[in-house]
């Protein structure tokens, strides 16, 4: 088993713990030990033949001693165990809470879980009304809801050309499909099928045919009928990935 920087901290509280207890606990034993040398002092001058004193005195008095020394010791192990038991549970329920987390981490830094994805827009479109002009699109999207017979995707992002200028941004929303969701084992990739609502410069336009295809665990493609947006995103697929850098390096993002 691993032991990690946290459980050592953790042992090192216990260590720090017993120690607090054992002296705690010995300085009363350090007294009782003062007591007894004082007990023995005295025994000596009771067994002065010129002292006239009860046998029992001495007897009850060194039966007081051991007793206490006894209870002594057991109120030590006692302790002394409940404390290793405590840092232990606290051991074993951080660590549970720390999987827990690590969990969460992966599956946010993925961008990916059984029923949702999100990821980045990040694609080239060529412009098919000049063939020498490209367009960068950047941005990001979100799908949920894949188990069910009405998923939902999200896209937003911005547009621009390659010379830095046309900047403008378009939003993908209100996905319907027309078919269900249909996966591919051999390709390894699922398709959904249906119709969005897209901006454009001039207003949204509903009802626009639209193809999402999920690539794996790594990337997506969307397919936006040319013919309802004016060919505006050219004639091939808008894709992404299926990671978002603002999650695992959100410094960057501010």
């Amino acid at each position: 088993m691993r032991v990690s920087e946290f459980d050592i901290n953790k042992l090192q509280i216990l260590n720090n713990n017993i120690d607090n207890i054992v002296s705690m606990k010995y300085n009363k034993f350090f007294s009782i030990l003062f007591i007894s040398m004082m007990a023995t002092i005295f025994g000596s001058i009771l067994t002065n033949p010129g002292v006239n004193t009860p046998s029992y005195a001495t007897s009850s008095l060194g039966e007081s001693i051991q007793q206490s020394q006894q209870d002594l010791q057991s109120t030590i192990n006692n302790q002394v165990q409940q404390s290793i038991t405590d840092t232990i549970n606290n051991i074993s329920g951080s660590n549970d809470s720390t999987a827990n987390s690590i969990t969460n981490n992966q599956t946010q830094n993925s961008g990916s879980s059984n029923d949702m994805i999100k990821g980045g827009i990040t694609s080239l479109q060529n412009d098919p009304s000049d063939n020498a002009t490209t367009w960068i699109l950047g941005g990001v999207y979100r799908m949920e809801n894949l188990s069910s017979e009405a998923p939902t995707f999200n896209a937003s992002f911005y547009m621009v050309k390659t010379d830095g200028n046309s900047s403008h941004s378009h939003d993908i929303y209100d996905l319907v499909l027309n078919t269900p969701i249909i996966d591919n084992t051999t390709s390894n990739s699922t398709h959904l099928n249906g119709t969005t609502t897209v901006t454009m410069k001039d207003g949204p336009i509903t009802d626009v045919p639209t193809n999402i295809t999920i690539l794996g665990d790594n990337a997506i493609n969307i397919w936006i009928d040319p013919s309802k947006v004016n060919n505006h995103f050219g004639d091939s697929p808008i894709y992404g990935t299926q990671e978002l850098k603002c999650v695992d390096k959100p410094a960057l993002c501010k």
